[in-house]
């Protein structure tokens, strides 16, 4: 971090020295004690993390085991959609309220929500109405909505900006993918098991509800708050992830949240932008969540079990490609490439699906279209909340991603729906739904280019020193409160 200041302002010697600590403050680290450090975080807040989220995700399942059809929700007066987008709008209003108190009370409040949508999951296999689902879509709207956000915020308290890419793409594509696959395993164990006289869909939200309030009263004991305050961690250990963070974010590790510091990171053009391509790879990801049971039963007369397994090497498959793509993404530092480049196997995916309606090219298609999307919504994620700024802006950045981004997810649930619904003419191919992914994946990678040559460019206007007039008037105090504005800072590209 370094760059020349130009013009007067109060106290300007003092923010000149603090910089150049900062700046220096790397050469001061040992690469070796670092690298371990590295090592013990990732082995164990990783696993934990990855789990919550897979617990998360699973409940998503049970609707292709007759929870649809036993419930007799409408298809004319579209309830079924109706009870997902009210789940989305909820989603969407708990985020960023969710990671303020996330900030504040620490990571008990993760094993919270995993609690309460784990009770609320169980609770699901009792509705028997479209009015009991739509309270219980509610509710899981509400506890799910602050768990993706919440665990971002939480890695940022213990990596650095150009090491959260791989994290947050760790966890936030195997989530998906390992649920998908173990989601599918489980609902076709269950689909033969006994359990009393509960209907199929009862079965899987009870066990797998069970499974999650578990998992969230030992997270109690086992998820960290930040290094200064876990216990795995010996002082040594604590001192140095402290040290890495002070000196990559200006000294502000912790930072009083103020509605001026949440107002500033909302209106952050490049937060924005990373949310609107996040929603076009949620188009992509949700659409072929939502089109690959179609596929599976056009291969052949298969019972609900033999759909739900064959369903599972396309999530095994892009879990391991997202996780080399993270890999590569935290090793080159280029967001943005990597984005592109992925993207462009689910454009290649939509395209079979477009000139192709043999079943068994469809299904192979379906492996690109997932594998290539995955990866790339954490990634956008996790390049909005590097480049964000201060703690507070981190938290918020965080929520406004995935809930903005939401959008794809709610467009390609009536897209689909209208498209094989009612207009049937249109099978197998659904040649408009998937020329919209098609067009989503390309938007995803102009962004993505687009945001690269942006932030190019801004690195070079700082180094030039174009931006130290920001500078000018200031205390040492406000120069700080700049955050990802301030012309020590370089955006990652």
């Amino acid at each position: 971090m370094s760059g020349s200041f130009h013009g007067e302002y109060a106290d300007e010697k003092a923010v000149i020295e603090q910089v150049e600590q900062i700046a220096t403050g790397r050469a001061e680290i040992d690469p070796v004690a670092e690298k371990r450090l590295l090592r013990k975080l990732d082995l164990i807040i990783l696993p934990q993390v990855t789990l919550l989220f897979l617990l998360n995700f699973i409940d998503r399942n049970a609707s292709a085991a007759g929870f649809q059809k036993d419930l007799k929700l409408s298809v004319p007066k579209y309830e079924y959609n109706v009870a997902l987008m009210v789940f989305y709008i909820f989603y969407i209003i708990g985020e960023i309220p969710s990671n303020l108190v996330l900030k504040k009370v620490g990571s008990k409040w993760l094993s919270f929500l995993c609690m309460a949508f784990g009770a609320v999951t169980i609770g699901s296999a009792w509705v028997h109405n479209f009015q009991t689902f739509l309270g219980v879509r509610i509710l899981l709207g509400i506890f799910e909505g602050g768990v993706i956000p919440g665990i971002v915020y939480l890695l940022t308290r213990f990596y650095t900006r150009q090491e959260l890419a791989f994290r947050v793409g760790v966890f936030l594509s195997l989530g998906p993918g390992l649920s998908g696959a173990f989601g599918g395993l489980l609902a076709a164990g269950f689909l033969n098991a006994s359990v009393g006289s509960l209907r199929t869909w009862q079965k899987i939200f009870v066990c797998e509800g069970i499974i999650t309030c578990g998992y969230g009263i030992i997270s109690f004991f086992i998820i960290p708050t930040s290094p200064e305050s876990t216990r795995w961690l010996n002082e040594e250990e604590r001192a140095l992830a402290v040290r890495r963070l002070e000196i990559e974010h200006l000294g502000q590790v912790h930072e009083k949240t103020t509605t001026k510091a949440v107002l500033k990171a909302i209106a952050n053009p490049f937060t924005w932008a990373c949310t609107f391509a996040y929603g076009f790879i949620n188009v992509i990801v949700q659409g072929t969540s939502l089109f690959l049971p179609t596929i599976i039963a056009g291969l052949g007369k298969y019972t609900t079990t033999e759909v739900q397994l064959r369903s599972v090497p396309p999530y095994i498959v892009s879990a391991v490609w997202a996780v080399g793509v993270s890999y590569i993404c935290w090793k080159t530092k280029r967001h943005g490439l990597c984005i592109a480049s992925s993207v462009v196997l689910s454009i290649i995916g939509y395209i079979m699906f477009l000139a192709s309606d043999n079943p068994k090219v469809l299904y192979g298609a379906s492996f690109l279209t997932f594998t290539g999307a995955l990866p790339c919504g954490p990634f956008f994620l996790a390049w909005a909340t590097a480049n964000a700024g201060s703690p507070t802006a981190r938290a918020v950045t965080a929520a406004i991603v995935p809930a903005w981004g939401s959008w794809g997810s709610m467009a390609c649930t009536w897209l689909y729906f209208y498209v094989e619904l009612l207009l049937p003419q249109y099978k197998p191919r659904y040649i408009p739904g998937n020329s919209f992914n098609v067009a989503s994946g390309a938007c995803a990678a102009l962004i993505a280019i687009g945001l690269t040559l942006y932030c190019q460019w801004e690195n070079r206007q700082r180094d030039a020193g174009r931006r130290d007039h920001r500078l000018e008037g200031l205390t040492p105090e406000q120069a700080r409160d700049l955050g990802y504005r301030h012309p020590s800072y370089r955006l990652l590209i």
